[in-house]
């Protein structure tokens, strides 16, 4: 009998509803290079490398040679792999499910730590893609160009991801699901990370962010939230590249209670003109933020749109129950 998962997809509301797979089994027969076994659901026949006996690479050692798969097609989920056959995935090598063309959906296991280059980049298929609790480390390029991908279910906050990397996400314009790093620990918005999100209408960014690359929000379609749960980065790449810049509507950038006060004094926050306080707060209403409070617009790195800057504020039952 066969059974299915129910994953939930995160801020999104829906299930998604993956057929589970048979139990893992793994063999040293049939080892593509670069590997020292195979794991096999009876569909997946994938090449891992052996560490240790609880560090196990998903693909080959090292290097950027692409898939190390041999065989399969469809859903694959790699979430009981550990219990099944005692291999725990701790990394991705560079390249592990590049070019592998037959995905459409991914589960990553919670026991996979770090996501080498390209784990998923430039895969057609792909439409939804499950990182499992432990991620600490999301490498460059790993979702970069994944056309098909529109729902990504990420640990809640993603605590402990220490790394976001180069265009880790960029040309995903397909996806749709809210990107909610807001209990991650990285200071560093690196270039091109988020860049060219179509769909994508909400990210939060941690209270360790310090630094914003070059057009690393930059290209999304239209207007959005981006929720800085920190004080204003101390470093925003400001050149002819812009890292925040959007060729269609103004975003609303969302200041946490606890420094809203750092981005009133922030010398790159501008005070309000005319009516521009109450279009700022339209602004955010039209995003589905309620309880805010202008403070003002950002002014650097934008190559001449306006971005508001508004202040989250708890909800009116809070203060009520005082």
């Amino acid at each position: 009998m066969k059974f299915s998962v129910f994953l939930p997809a995160a801020s999104l509301g829906v299930l998604l509803v993956l057929p589970a797979s048979a139990a893992w089994t793994v063999t040293t027969e049939g080892v593509p290079s670069g590997c020292t076994h195979v794991i096999t659901d009876g569909n997946w026949k994938i090449g891992v490398y052996k560490y240790s006996d609880d560090n196990w690479n998903l693909g080959q050692r090292s290097g950027n040679n692409g898939s190390s798969y041999v065989a399969g097609s469809g859903d694959l989920d790699l979430t009981g792999v550990a219990a099944d056959c005692g291999v725990v995935l701790k990394t991705s090598s560079n390249g592990a499910l590049e070019k592998n063309t037959a995905i459409t959906s991914v589960v990553f296991p919670d026991s996979l730590e770090t996501m080498l280059g390209n784990t998923v980049a430039n895969d057609t298929k792909i439409t939804n893609i499950v990182v499992g609790a432990g991620i600490r480390s999301i490498g460059q390029q790993a979702f970069y160009n994944c056309s098909s991908l529109k729902t990504i279910t990420l640990p809640e906050g993603c605590p402990g991801l220490t790394t976001l990397g180069y265009a880790a996400f960029r040309m995903c314009k397909a996806l749709e699901t809210p990107l909610d790093f807001s209990k991650s620990v990285f200071t560093e918005l690196p270039t091109y990370a988020l860049v060219d999100l179509q769909k994508v209408n909400e990210i939060r960014l941690p209270e360790t962010l310090a630094s914003l690359g070059t057009e690393c929000l930059r290209y999304h379609a239209g207007s959005r939230a981006i929720w800085f749960y920190g004080p204003p980065p101390t470093s925003v790449a400001n050149t002819a590249l812009q890292p925040v810049t959007s060729p269609v509507a103004s975003w609303v950038f969302v200041a946490a209670v606890k420094h809203a006060a750092e981005w009133e004094r922030d010398n790159r926050v501008l005070p309000f003109e005319g009516t521009e306080k109450a279009t700022a707060a339209a602004a955010a209403k039209a995003l589905g933020l309620t309880g805010v409070r202008p403070i003002g617009k950002w002014t650097t790195g934008t190559n001449g749109t306006t971005h508001w800057v508004v202040e989250e504020l708890p909800p009116a039952s809070v203060f009520l129950a005082r």
